[in-house]
């Protein structure tokens, strides 16, 4: 039996609006797993449900009527679980949008909706729905009102950096797909942005497993899943000299960008300031694109064109080298440089000394990357090459070591472990 979700999103009281400015709509969970009831008979149930209401009434009828178990615990966005092979799991997706008064359909062909109203005011079918094409909504690349030429700046990245990190961006990219694939709302962009920034800046931990463990499975992120680490709190972050702004609209990022240095920027800063040395201003990120700009004169700026990043689609668009490069090369100034006696040693000595610093050579090659010591990771533990985990294996005491990334309050969901 596949399960059908439902969310059901209602508009905060102004009160809890207020009092919690991350919030501003309520969601809630359910599922329902059926036998051979299709999707047709499950619409004619909402119908049902709604038919003759007043619109004030929708949210009590549903949460009373809908056939669905809620979970105590509300998210703070969907998740859409098509796109990949795990949807098998998934027969429908219900979201019925009360502040847009709008119910949206998924399943693993396609997505449609209708206007609530129209199930208060009459009986209705799927063949009443409008289609919006496939299950995933289609990437939009942004288009940018600028008649100046794109800023080109030279880009240069520490190999041994950007070997280790990208592996783990892209790796970021796959496990957490059905997130980055879809549409998510501010609380999840921010999510997902601070994340970025943190494991570009090697800014986690990694947690070495070397023992035994047995009868614990399950993926290592489920496809429902969504990431429990905390979101930055504002969309406009400090990184050392340079400014975060995090965007669903690049054009909407470069307009803030623009407020953002205006509101900086005094009569004296303004005739001071020599902007021919300029590096770099702002760190635009959208997750799906990201672009650089910099400020060329008082309330002026000139940015690169954007890159593809993180659009959960690893095997079509997977994060452009540019985007990666863009990325590592803006933050690098905000990562503390570590001087250690180590750096005048031969880098083959560097590489034996970090052959110790660890039970596993991934944790081994982060310490390398903070210290500038060692060679390019090769990802490989010995003889065996080093592969991120999907599930959760059972291990034995001559198991490789696992090494699980870790921030602070909640797993990465990105686990690797050496493989023949």
């Amino acid at each position: 039996m596949r399960p059908h979700i439902a969310y059901l999103l209602a508009p905060l009281p102004p009160a809890l609006t207020e009092a919690n400015s991350r919030f501003k709509t309520r969601i809630i969970s359910g599922r329902r797993r059926v036998e051979d009831d299709d999707d047709e008979v499950q619409l004619q149930l909402f119908s049902k449900i709604l038919l003759n209401l007043e619109k004030d009434a929708t949210f009590d009828a549903l949460h009373a009527g809908l056939p669905f178990k809620w979970t105590e615990t509300e998210p703070y966005d969907t998740v859409n679980p098509f796109g990949d092979f795990r949807q098998i799991d998934f027969k429908a997706l219900w979201t019925f949008d009360l502040p847009n008064d709008i119910l949206l359909y998924i399943n693993r062909h396609h997505r449609a909706h209708i206007p609530l109203g129209v199930l208060r005011s009459s009986p209705v079918t799927l063949g009443d729905m409008e289609s919006l094409g496939p299950p995933v909504p289609p990437l939009l690349h942004p288009t940018l009102d600028s008649a100046m030429p794109c800023w080109k700046p030279q880009i240069q990245v520490d190999e041994r950096n950007s070997v280790f990190i990208y592996r783990i961006l892209r790796d970021f990219d796959y496990q957490w797909r059905h997130i980055l694939r879809n549409n998510y709302n501010t609380i999840t962009l921010r999510v997902l942005a601070r994340a970025i920034i943190r494991l570009s800046t090697l800014d986690f931990e990694i947690r070495e497993e070397t023992g035994s463990r047995h009868g614990v499975g399950g993926e290592w992120v489920y496809i429902t899943e969504l990431p429990a680490w905390e979101p930055f709190r504002t969309d406009i972050v400090p990184l050392g000299d340079v400014h975060v702004i995090v965007c669903h609209s690049i054009q909407d990022g470069l307009s803030k960008a623009k407020k953002h240095i205006a509101s900086q920027q005094s009569i004296a800063a303004v005739k001071t300031t020599d902007y021919t040395h300029k590096r770099l201003d702002y760190i635009i990120l959208s997750v799906k694109h990201i672009v650089l700009c910099r400020a060329i004169g008082p309330y002026e700026l000139e940015h690169t064109a954007p890159q593809p990043l993180f659009n959960g689609n690893p095997d079509v668009e997977p994060p452009s080298k540019l985007a990666l490069d863009y990325l590592l090369w803006a933050i690098t100034p905000a990562v503390s440089l570590v001087n250690t006696p180590l750096l005048s040693l031969p880098v083959e000595v560097q590489d034996i000394i970090l052959g110790y610093a660890s039970v596993g050579p991934v944790a081994a090659a982060k310490t390398g990357c903070l210290l500038s010591l060692g060679t390019p990771f090769l990802w490989k533990d010995g003889p065996l090459e080093i592969r991120l985990e999907d599930v959760r294996m059972d291990r034995h005491q001559w198991s490789p070591v696992e090494s699980q990334l870790w921030f602070p309050e909640s797993k990465v969901g990105i686990t690797y472990r050496g493989r023949a």
